[in-house]
């Protein structure tokens, strides 16, 4: 009689186990509905968004460039996001079916649609190769270039490239940057954005303010640099020359410009006096980066930074849409707390909108 008992307590504490595991994995697959957001307000025929009717939550999720993955649409949809980024892929098919995916049925708001074909990075070369641009000896090849690179990024679904690198300096990957000197490199650099911008895809010039490629690979290391007037010339001159965007490194720099012992992207000193010249997206490089992350002890306080910081989108190319959740939930805490004001997310908010020809109102 014991030895029943013993085993129909068993098999009832299998059974409860094989119920709690059902439920788990059900509210994994709705966890869709668990983050519960309204649909966003926007109308797709005359491209208007009422800001005014957005949350929060809603805000940031514009603000973020998230990892296209096929079985993350759904998650980034609900979450509102801004923009994706694209791997490369075998054949232009697969890109143009994930990219049409992408902005008919995993988005409200049209996406920004980002890749990196840039210095040495070519993610289409298995059926369209390019030059490395440390090949390209004259401005006019430069922005043969950009025009070659706007056109097969255009064909393809994207709207923004992250490219061009405009460092003076690639001595870690020898590969990413023009050549010559600071100045041909600048003229070199503002041909190809003004190439790429031609064919309607918007260009990046990074990453501000310089020294990135040259003393460690901030994606493993924590990295410290002295920045000139000559590592800032290229920047000024793109952004003089209408560059779309602005892309911001992790380093901790010091000399023409201060980021007060913290990373640059996280540096009001660095951001703050670039929007006052300035009217591009400011973007940062990846935040999953070590050079950014072994600064801090807390993952939401860099969170609650890059975004207190006028940064107006965030690149987060991690693999679990979880921490991409978790970096909205910190986000929208700071913003109930006080931390981080409403109105500063209105304001990129705005600039993301109109860079995708969408217009405001409130």
């Amino acid at each position: 009689m014991s030895r029943l008992t013993d085993e129909k307590e068993w098999y009832l504490s299998l059974f409860l186990v094989m119920i709690v595991l059902s439920a788990l994995f059900v509210m994994s697959v709705n966890k869709i509905s668990i983050w519960g957001e309204e649909e966003v307000d926007y109308n797709a025929e005359n491209k208007i968004v009422n800001l005014s009717k957005w949350t929060v939550r809603q805000k940031i999720g514009q603000m973020t460039i998230a990892l296209a993955r096929n079985d993350n649409g759904p998650f980034l949809k609900k979450l509102n996001i801004g923009g994706v980024f694209m791997p490369a892929k075998k054949s232009p098919w697969s890109f143009i079916g994930n990219t049409e995916l992408y902005q008919t049925n995993f988005t409200t708001v049209p996406l920004f649609i980002t890749t990196d074909l840039e210095g040495c990075i070519n993610p289409f070369e298995t059926f369209k190769p390019f030059p490395p641009v440390k090949e390209v000896k004259t401005i006019r090849e430069a922005r043969e270039l950009g025009i070659e690179h706007g056109r097969i990024l255009n064909e393809l679904g994207f709207n923004m490239n992250f490219a061009p690198v405009v460092d003076l300096e690639d001595k870690i990957w020898r590969c990413r940057t023009f050549t010559g000197t600071p100045e041909e490199i600048t003229g070199k650099s503002i041909a190809y954005i003004e190439g790429l911008q031609s064919q309607g895809i918007i260009a990046t010039s990074k990453h501000y303010p310089g020294q990135t490629l040259n003393i460690n690979d901030p994606h493993k290391y924590k990295v410290v640099a002295n920045i000139t007037k000559v590592d800032l010339m290229p920047f000024y001159q793109s952004m003089n020359s209408d560059v779309g965007a602005l892309m911001i490194n992790h380093l901790i720099v010091s000399g023409e410009v201060d980021s007060k012992s913290k990373p640059a992207c996280a540096s009001p000193e660095i951001i703050n006096e670039l929007k006052t010249d300035y009217p591009g997206l400011i973007i940062t490089d990846d935040i999953q980066m070590l050079g950014l992350k072994k600064h801090y002890v807390n993952e939401e306080q860099m969170y609650i930074d890059l975004f207190k910081t006028d940064n107006d989108m965030i690149i987060y190319l991690t693999r679990n849409v979880d921490s991409i959740y978790k970096m909205v939930l910190a986000v929208e805490n700071g913003v109930m707390r006080g931390e981080i004001s409403e109105v500063r997310l209105d304001n990129s908010v705005e600039k993301i909108l109109k860079a995708k020809n969408i217009t405001v109102v409130y």
